[in-house]
């Protein structure tokens, strides 16, 4: 394929004699989103064919992959949702819209062919949704070796699926494909599903999307720590803004306003704004309640910030000032949050930084008396899980929770990125808590490691320190 640079310069005279439909932003007609030779923000073509080569290096000779573009999710209706593009298909492509991606494997002969199948033309949906890709984009712009309509899918898909050897395609609940989608795929691959040739494409792609030696890209890393640093000046404004009274709702708008303005495409996920013992609820998406003076509040939110996910929690005082009980618990889990971040180190496991969690979270809660009885091994044993039922992270990056097939035990690599996120969550029983019951308290940042040396926050910064946090709403 033509050079990134070459790829740009194509496209623009392409574009000028009118034959290029892009039906998304290209840096002849988005100048301010993209630079020459760009696909998406930060990203160039050629580091999409590069992503696109190293998959098709990894797939046995013969073997084909089958990545099909989300489907468009509809709210009532003709009324839809916010298209968000499926993460492995945009990996890919860098293509924000509806189509299908075939990679073949590599052989002595070429690098790996790439085939798209996108939209029909239609002039009355365009009239009504836009002009999609058309097929000069699809090979110029997007780098496509071949081009079909989606009318031919099933008649080209099983032609190339009758003569290949393994085919990779993810059928599993985490698919973005809608089930009429889905179905037109399964028929067109219907003689490698009788012959059990179908694989999961996650186990062989999941990897790679952590980029070589398992680790993200410099354009990646640079996308990611713009998307931390909107979520982080966000939530500081959540911080500035709380007063008792406020709604939780509000400052949930809050949150999702300001990340919007400084340029972010939607929230990674709905955003938790837990006030008082609603803070002891891991998920709390209700955020219908109005917050009151000695309350906490603790916000977990993130935003998505082209196709790369943040995902940060804060926990303060609604008057401003920690109650001696809520800075107690507030100081153990710092302390945890901030002793875990130091070993997100090369070689380190997500599981080592775990098990740091569970034994210093458990000298917290015995040197407080929550467990009369039990020291601090024995808390960690199995009783924290009453006060800390989760994982102390997970790796983050375009979904909030990335490449889930790969595990905890996965050793880290520079470039890596990943939550850190401790908690104590102390049920609201004053007989067994005494004047704890009802305190909940949660510090996230998002991390990339970066060798042996100490790794770097990207969420950095809003504030952790307790001091800091009550300066900030007190307003001072």
């Amino acid at each position: 394929m033509a050079g990134s640079g070459a790829v740009g310069r194509l496209a623009q005279k392409l574009w000028r004699f009118g034959r290029v439909v892009a039906g998304q932003p290209i840096p002849e007609t988005h100048p301010h989103l993209l630079l020459e030779g760009q696909l998406w923000p930060g990203v160039s073509a050629a580091e999409f064919a590069t992503r696109r080569r190293r998959l098709a290096d990894a797939m046995p000779p013969g073997g084909i992959a089958v990545v099909p573009a989300a489907s468009p999710v509809f709210m009532t209706g003709a009324i839809p949702y916010q298209y968000r593009q499926d993460a492995d298909f945009l990996y890919l492509t860098g293509i924000n819209q509806q189509a299908v991606a075939v990679i073949e494997a590599s052989s002595p002969m070429r690098d790996g062919n790439f085939t798209l199948f996108i939209q029909d033309s239609n002039p009355q949906a365009e009239a009504w949704n836009g002009t999609p890709m058309n097929a000069d984009a699809a090979a110029e712009v997007f780098g496509a070796d071949e081009v079909y309509p989606m009318s031919e899918l099933e008649q080209q898909l099983e032609a190339m699926v009758a003569v290949s050897g393994a085919v990779f395609y993810d059928r599993g609940e985490e698919r973005t494909t809608a089930p009429c989608e889905h179905g037109r795929l399964h028929q067109a691959m219907l003689i490698a599903l009788q012959q059990r040739r179908v694989h999961p494409l996650k186990p062989t792609l999941h990897p790679m999307r952590r980029g070589p030696e398992w680790q993200k890209s410099a354009a990646e890393l640079d996308l990611m720590r713009q998307s931390a640093s909107l979520a982080a000046k966000s939530l500081t404004r959540c911080m500035q803004l709380t007063r008792p009274g406020v709604d939780e709702h509000f400052l949930g708008a809050t949150f999702e306003y300001e990340c919007k303005a400084r340029g972010a495409q939607r929230l990674a996920y709905p955003v938790v704004v837990a006030g008082g013992v609603d803070s002891c609820i891991i998920h709390y998406l209700q955020n219908n309640k109005r917050v009151h003076e000695g309350e906490l509040l603790l916000m977990d939110a993130g935003c998505e910030l082209h196709g790369y996910s943040s995902d940060v929690t804060r926990t303060w005082p609604v008057s401003g000032t920690f109650t001696r009980h809520q800075r107690e618990v507030y100081e153990i889990v710092l302390d945890t949050h901030r002793q875990c971040l130091d070993i997100c180190r090369a070689g380190r496991t997500l599981r080592d930084v775990h098990h740091m969690s569970v034994q210093l979270l458990s000298e917290g809660v015995a040197s407080l008396g929550l467990f009369p009885g039990l020291d601090a091994g024995a808390i960690a044993h199995n009783a924290y899980r009453t006060v800390y039922p989760h994982s102390v992270g997970h790796w983050l990056g375009m979904d909030t929770h990335d490449t889930r097939c790969i595990g905890h035990d996965a050793p880290m690599r520079a470039g890596v990125v990943l939550t850190i996120e401790p908690g104590l969550y102390i049920p609201n029983d004053p007989q067994l808590y005494g004047p704890y019951a009802g305190i909940g308290v949660r510090i996230e940042d998002d991390v990339a490691v970066t060798g042996l040396t100490d790794p770097e926050v990207l969420s950095a910064g809003v504030p952790v320190d307790a001091r800091e946090i009550e300066l900030l709403v007190q307003g001072k």
